[in-house]
């Protein structure tokens, strides 16, 4: 009998234990990447961080975006949004509307670090119940967006070392977590975030900024030289300056996984038999036309 109990113990030792394992997997965000093992070590305005950095290329969807989309996203900015450059005039760069960002479909999102072009060691953060960082719940997503990738978008895998310093490599991500249809989405920048800066920027327009000017520009993988059509990603490339400053708009560029849905949803592009719709109704107009040019009489 004795033996019989203590069987009972070791059993359920060992099933709390295999519980306490399996919660701690389930918590432990590195189940979606692997950690960076070098974090910045800053909080900027007190605001919680939503995770850690993870490694670039360390699971099978970062391998992909590295692999398939993030090499033409450094040639597109290397080549469309130059330094010290005015780019506003650039259709492909604004594209999309960042303050028009709302989830078409449930999605785990992610964020991805894709490129830096300033001397500014800014922050980048996300809010999903309100705009910038005075209402809703915003959190950090980059702490410190600083790379040995700054002012060479397009110098393949020759970045150097990353440094506590300078943290992040192009392809590092951050889970920011699930979200349903209908959330949505904000992105912000405090300008020097890392080095106590509080001047805010964020991506839902002109009026919600304190300069009054548009910070964040948006575009998707369909504007690549090899189009992505169905690629999920978004991009956002903002700008740290006040008044837009050179207007570069390639300070610091991020890829955010929304969804085909959501891309397409911003695209507003037609459906394939919209455009059939719509050229029978220009024939039909055609041939209204042509109709009453035969009958009406001739002066």
């Amino acid at each position: 009998m004795k033996h019989q109990m203590n069987a009972y113990r070791l059993a359920a030792v060992a099933t709390l234990a295999l519980g306490a394992s399996l919660l701690s997997a389930l918590a432990d965000p590195a189940a979606n990447g692997t950690i960076s093992p070098i974090q910045a070590k800053v909080d900027p305005l007190g605001l919680p961080i939503v995770g850690p950095v993870m490694l670039a290329g360390s699971d099978a969807a970062a391998a992909q975006f590295d692999q398939t989309t993030l090499s033409q996203a450094l040639g597109f900015i290397q080549q469309n949004l130059p330094d010290r450059h005015n780019n506003t005039g650039d259709k492909k760069v604004f594209s999309i509307d960042p303050d028009k960002l709302t989830l078409a479909e449930t999605v785990n999102l992610r964020a991805y670090f894709v490129s830096q072009s300033t001397s500014c060691d800014s922050t980048l953060g996300f809010n999903t119940k309100g705009v910038g960082v005075k209402s809703g719940n915003p959190e950090l997503m980059f702490p410190s967006v600083s790379s040995p990738e700054d002012l060479n978008p397009n110098a393949a895998d020759k970045y150097g070392p990353r440094t506590p310093a300078k943290p992040l490599l192009p392809g590092d991500f951050v889970n920011l977590g699930t979200f349903t249809k209908g959330t949505p989405l904000d992105f912000f920048m405090i300008v020097n975030g890392a080095v106590g800066g509080t001047t805010v920027f964020n991506s839902g327009g002109p009026t919600t900024n304190p300069d009054h000017v548009d910070h964040t520009g948006g575009f998707t993988a369909s504007v690549f030289a090899v189009p992505q059509l169905n690629s999920p990603y978004l991009f956002i490339n903002f700008k740290d300056a006040w008044n837009g400053g050179d207007k570069d708009y390639n300070d610091a560029v991020i890829a955010i996984n929304v969804g085909t849905k959501t891309i397409n949803s911003l695209l507003a592009t037609p459906e394939p038999s919209m455009y059939l719709t719509l050229g029978g109704f220009l024939a039909l107009g055609i041939w209204a036309k042509r109709r009453m040019d035969r009958t009406v009489p001739q002066a």
